[in-house]
């Protein structure tokens, strides 16, 4: 991690005014993002209320399905239970290696139909692959946006909206805090990113390749914006792949765990 970055502890968390609430940014991640849950959690039990979630990739997911009024605990079982890397779901017709299907079924009935009708107003980033521009979602049907937010490029296919592909939002802004530039709230970041280290024995398939290639373009990008946070909680994830489902669980108690140590990582 950033040597920069320096031990803070989790106190400034525990003092924030509770009568004012909080806009909250989660980073995408894949299975890493679970750890976006052991932050809710700690929210809930301070008693803070969270204004608005702007998310990316796996914090996109996250974001919907909570403020969509689904338990953190039911949340974590889809990260667990959902294998969306499955060689049934090949399509190498297709703009990705796999197809959606398997994942669109794993949370169209969990999450609302509408931005409309979320407990908690969320943003969903999105790569516009024909221009290069990012996207953020906050209107009209939820789905869509999801399924692009999460979409890694070459790996799953692209999602159509209004005849434009989007990819993955981590791709162009893995850590959306612009949606919040112009609030005086408290602005508070969990970041689950960390690119893994690897071996050339681990980087063994295409898969492997392009998602580390994905994590360390998205991290270099979105550094910078821990210092402009109020408070960015940056998770040690970095010896997890985020691609595998059997990992959910371990980092879900390893960030609760770390959050119980009362330090978090923090920008001066």
């Amino acid at each position: 991690m950033n040597k920069k970055i320096i031990q803070k502890n989790i106190t400034k968390l525990e003092e924030l005014d509770k009568n004012i609430p909080i806009n909250l940014v989660l980073s995408g991640g894949g299975v890493k993002s679970t750890g976006h849950l052991a932050l809710l959690e700690k929210i809930e039990a301070l008693g803070l209320k969270i204004n608005a979630i702007a998310g990316s990739s796996g914090g996109a997911l996250v974001a919907s399905l909570y403020a969509s009024g689904v338990p953190t605990k039911d949340i974590l079982k889809v990260f667990k239970e959902t294998s969306i890397f499955k060689i049934s779901f090949f399509s190498i017709s297709k703009a990705g290696i796999f197809d959606t299907l398997l994942f669109r079924n794993a949370i169209e009935n969990k999450i609302k139909s509408k931005f409309s009708e979320l407990q908690i107003p969320i943003y969903i980033t999105a790569s516009n692959m024909q221009e290069g521009k990012i996207r953020y979602f906050s209107k009209g049907k939820l789905l869509k946006p999801i399924l692009a937010s999460c979409a890694i490029p070459g790996i799953f296919s692209p999602i159509k909206i209004n005849n434009v592909l989007y990819s993955d939002g981590g791709v162009l802004d893995n850590f959306p805090i612009k949606p919040f530039e112009k609030s005086d709230l408290p602005l508070i970041g969990s970041y689950v990113s960390d690119p893994p280290k690897r071996t050339q024995e681990e980087l063994n398939s295409t898969l492997k390749v392009v998602t580390q290639a994905t994590y360390l373009m998205a991290h270099s990008a979105v550094s910078f914006k821990f210092y402009i946070t109020d408070l960015t909680i940056r998770f040690p994830l970095s010896n997890y792949s985020g691609l595998d489902t059997k990992e959910a669980e371990e980092i879900y108690k390893k960030c609760k765990s770390f959050l119980k140590t009362k330090q978090v990582k923090k920008t001066n």
